[in-house]
C-alpha cells in the first residue's frame, strides 16, 4: 500500500500536523505515522503565551497558566501579562489527547518502530525502511527527525537545559508568577539562567539553562541545579520528573529538501525561535499554513516555516551577542522587560508585532552592545 502521507516522528510537530489534517478536506487521506516511542511517557514540557489556549492544547477547559512573569538578578522585574496567559503543557497529556483522537480513525495507522533509511522510487514516492526491516511507501513525507534531513548547520549555538519537577516539604514557591530568568552570577562563561514554573507553593519545575556551542557534562549541570535549589528554596525536596535536552539556535536554514513532497516540520522545519528556543506556538501556525497549502495544491519546493527577514535579523543580532559577549545578555533581557510592558515584549518574541511596535521596544534599550554586534556582524 502507498500512503498519501507518512508522518516520520510523532512529537509535537507530527501530532499537530495530523490534528489540523483531520480538521481539513484532507481528513480521509490514508496516513501512516511512525515513531520509535509509544508516546506513553511524559518526556517534555511545552510552554507558550496567548490570550486563550491554542487548538491543540489538551484539557483546554482547565489549563495550567500564569498571568505574570519575573526576571531576577541585579534587578527584580515583575511584569503583568494583561490579556495574555503563559500556558504550560505536559507532553503526556498532549500525546494522550492525540492518540485518542486517532484511535477510531481507520485511515490512520500508527507504527511503533525506528526509521533507519529512506529512498525515492522511480514513481517519485518514498520508501522508508525501519529497524524491523519493514518497508513503507508514501507519496508525501512530513518529517521532524533531524537524522533523515541531513546534517544540521555546524558550530551553531545550542540551548542546553536540565530541569527537575520537585516537591518540597514546606511551602517555598510563589505560585502566582513564573520566573522566566533568574540570573545567578558565576554560573558559566556562557549565557545561563534558571527558569521556574511554580505549580503551587510546594511544587515547581526548576531548570538550569545555558547557551553554548559545545555539550556540557550532565554531572556539572546536576551540581549547579541542585546547588541552586538548595540555596534558594530548600534542601528537603523530592524529584518527581526530569527533562533535559539541547535545542539548536540558528537563523540558518535547517531544511535541505528541494522536493515538494518532502516537508520538514518542527525544529528542522524552522519553527524554533532562534533567540529563545520556544517552538510550540510556531508549530501550530506552521501546521495550519501547511494544510492550507496542501489543500490548495501548492507545489513549492520548500514549505518550511519562513519568518519575516526583520525577525531573523533581530535574532541574529542577539545570537551574535550570545556567542561573542554572553555576559551582556542578562542586562539586555532585564532592560527589555523592565522598560516595556511584559505582554508587549512577549508579543514581540512571538513575532506578532508590527515594525513601529518593535521600534518602540528596541529604542528603550542601551544601544552600545547592539552597535558593537552590528559592526562585528556574522550569521549564526
Amino acid at each position: 500500500m502507498t500512503y498519501d502521507f507518512i508522518i516520520s516522528g510523532l512529537g509535537c510537530a507530527g501530532f499537530s500536523f495530523l490534528y489540523y489534517l483531520l480538521d481539513s478536506p484532507l481528513k480521509d487521506q490514508n496516513v501512516l505515522v511512525i515513531d520509535a516511542s509509544k508516546k506513553d511517557q511524559n518526556d517534555r514540557t511545552w510552554c507558550y503565551w496567548s490570550p486563550t489556549p491554542l487548538d491543540t492544547h489538551p484539557n483546554k477547559d482547565n489549563p495550567t497558566f500564569w498571568n505574570s512573569i519575573a526576571l531576577s538578578g541585579k534587578k527584580n522585574t515583575v511584569s503583568s501579562l494583561k490579556n495574555l496567559k503563559y500556558y504550560h503543557i505536559k507532553s503526556s497529556d498532549f500525546y494522550q489527547q492525540m492518540l485518542e483522537m486517532i484511535s477510531d480513525k481507520p485511515n490512520i495507522k500508527f507504527v511503533n518502530d525506528r526509521i533507519v533509511g529512506v529512498q525515492t522510487t522511480s514513481e517519485g514516492n518514498f520508501e522508508l525502511l525501519t529497524a524491523t526491516e519493514s518497508v513503507f511507501s508514501g507519496k508525501k513525507i512530513i518529517n521532524s527527525i533531524p537524522q533523515l534531513n541531513g546534517e544540521l548547520p555546524e558550530d551553531v549555538l545550542k540551548q542546553i537545559f536540565l530541569g527537575w519537577k520537585i516537591r518540597t516539604k514546606n511551602p517555598v514557591f510563589d505560585s502566582k508568577q513564573i520566573t522566566l530568568m533568574d540570573f545567578v552570577p558565576n554560573q558559566s562563561d556562557a549565557f545561563s539562567f534558571f527558569y521556574i514554573l511554580p505549580y503551587n507553593e510546594r511544587e515547581a519545575l526548576v531548570e538550569y539553562t545555558l547557551y553554548d556551542k559545545i555539550d556540557i557534562d550532565t554531572t556539572e549541570m546536576i551540581s549547579k541545579l541542585r546547588n541552586y535549589i538548595e540555596t534558594k528554596f530548600s534542601k528537603d525536596f523530592d524529584i518527581t520528573f526530569e527533562e533535559k535536552g539541547s535545542i539548536p539556535m540558528s537563523t540558518k536554514a535547517f531544511s535541505t529538501s528541494t522536493n515538494p513532497n518532502w516537508i520538514n516540520v518542527g525544529t528542522i522545519g524552522g519553527c524554533t525561535k532562534p533567540s529563545t528556543g520556544y517552538t510550540y506556538h510556531t508549530i501550530q501556525r506552521h501546521s495550519k499554513q501547511l494544510i492550507n497549502e496542501l489543500v490548495n495544491g501548492c507545489t513549492k519546493t520548500n514549505l518550511s516555516w519562513n519568518r519575516p527577514f526583520r525577525f531573523k535579523f533581530y535574532d541574529n543580532i542577539l545570537l551574535n551577542i550570545a556567542s561573542r559577549w554572553p555576559e551582556r545578555l542578562p542586562d539586555i533581557f532585564q532592560e527589555m522587560f523592565s522598560r516595556n510592558p511584559g505582554d508587549q515584549v512577549l508579543k514581540f518574541l512571538n513575532e506578532e508585532t508590527n515594525f513601529f511596535e518593535e521600534l518602540n521596544i528596541l529604542r528603550k534599550l542601551s544601544f552600545g552592545i547592539f552597535i558593537k554586534s552590528l559592526l562585528n556582524y556574522e550569521q549564526h
